[in-house]
């Protein structure tokens, strides 16, 4: 049995990693020249200290990504998740509207899902309610990278009531992958940069994957590349099968600088600051845990593509002034060592940045997963069975399943 995997992120490369293990002919093709995908931990010029362009944190106790950081003999270590914001000139408590066990009471009781909107107009239509209402949009939109006339209350129940410690790999994403890697390669597996797939020709039990480099074949194909690419139909099937169940599933954009200081300024005011909310909806969050003079911009989905169109120099340059406000001891541009932008919009590689859950998700996650004619499957974060989508254990634990399934299929 031979399987191409598209895309070597998280998913495709833990769909290989699981084929391979297994005896199965892996190829990989992946259109950059490294792995990742959406995780890219790298020392950009100018920087001291490594980045993460994409991915940076293990959102809880989770079962795949913390094991095989074990596995791989790698540490992590908990996040600050002490959240602030500031405003008029002063800093404030995060998220300490009195509503919230409201939500929190009212949203454990839904019986069917509904928009986010949906359930603020019912639980909160009122006057008073409007400074909550615009906390909860800001969160959605910020955070989730979703849409609140569609982001599924089912799906954000949970996590936004939820207080399960996050973590961050001490060294980074990076060495996960590349562990993955590694593995595939000691068991016959191959990954091939530079190789980037455009068309698929396929019928029940073969496959014909035309890429920039070549034409490659074999019995089924695996893909994974990101759901913004599949929605914009970047890769053509032949035959053409009923694909609308993609655009069923939010897929957000989002704007991340990283910017790095010559010290953590911030800490003399704000010691124990973790994420800063301020206004124009940019967020920052530092990297206390690790005590690195790293601070992160935020700017997601709908302020993300409003602010696209600006040059690196003026984006930075927006983010830079705000914090001068929440920080007017320090002068930041004379103590800022370096700069990088990364964007992931419709104008991007990548067409956006990761998935959140609508209320339609659910059912077309369902129709997704279930491939067509045993032959083309689909693996990444928007496809993890519960819904739990938009992070690297998503990713994970979707590749694994797509894997396990074809494993079924060759016993």
């Amino acid at each position: 049995m031979k399987t191409i995997v598209v895309g070597a992120g998280a998913a495709g490369l833990m769909a290989a990693y699981e084929l391979s293990r297994k005896g199965v002919d892996v190829m990989v093709l992946e259109a950059n020249d490294r792995i990742g995908g959406r995780v890219h931990t790298f020392i950009p010029r100018g920087f001291t200290n490594f980045i993460e362009a994409g991915a940076e944190f293990i959102h809880g106790n989770l079962p795949l990504t913390l094991g095989l950081m074990k596995k791989a003999k790698l540490e992590y270590i908990a996040a600050s998740l002490e959240m602030t914001s500031f405003g008029n000139g002063q800093f404030f408590e995060s998220f300490d509207s009195k509503y919230w066990s409201d939500f929190a009471k009212y949203a454990s009781r839904l019986k069917r899902d509904c928009t986010l909107s949906e359930f603020l107009n019912r639980y909160f239509p009122d006057k008073k309610h409007e400074p909550f209402r615009k906390e909860c949009h800001d969160m959605a939109q910020g955070l989730d990278l979703a849409d609140p006339d569609r982001l599924s209350m089912f799906c954000i129940r949970q996590e936004w009531t939820s207080h399960e410690t996050q973590y961050r790999p001490v060294s980074g994403y990076a060495p996960l992958l590349g562990f993955l890697a590694d593995s595939i390669a000691r068991n016959h597996g191959k990954i091939l940069f530079g190789h980037k797939v455009e068309a698929i020709e396929w019928q029940k039990g073969g496959v014909e994957v035309s890429a920039n480099s070549g034409v490659f074949l074999a019995d089924s194909v695996i893909v994974t590349t990101t759901l913004g690419n599949l929605q914009n139909r970047n890769i053509a099937f032949e035959p053409r099968f009923d694909d609308g169940f993609f655009d069923e599933i939010g897929f957000g954009e989002v704007l991340k600088i990283v910017f790095e200081f010559e010290f953590p300024f911030w800490e003399e005011t704000q010691p124990d600051l973790g994420f800063l909310f301020t206004e124009e909806e940019f967020t920052f969050w530092t990297q206390l845990s690790l005590r690195r003079p790293i601070l992160v911009g935020w700017i997601g989905n709908d302020r993300a593509s409003e602010l696209s169109a600006l040059s690196d120099e003026v984006l930075s340059e927006k983010l830079l002034a705000k914090l001068s406000e929440a920080f007017p001891k320090y002068e930041v541009k004379k103590i800022l060592r370096a700069k990088q932008i990364f964007r992931y919009t419709k104008a991007s590689e990548t067409n956006g940045g990761y998935s959140w859950t609508t209320t339609q998700s659910k059912k077309a996650i369902s129709q997704i997963n279930k491939g067509i004619e045993n032959t083309i499957w689909f693996a990444g974060e928007a496809f993890e069975r519960t819904g739990d989508v938009g992070t690297v254990e998503s990713a994970f634990q979707s590749g694994r399943y797509i894997a396990r399934k074809i494993l079924k299929m060759k016993i």
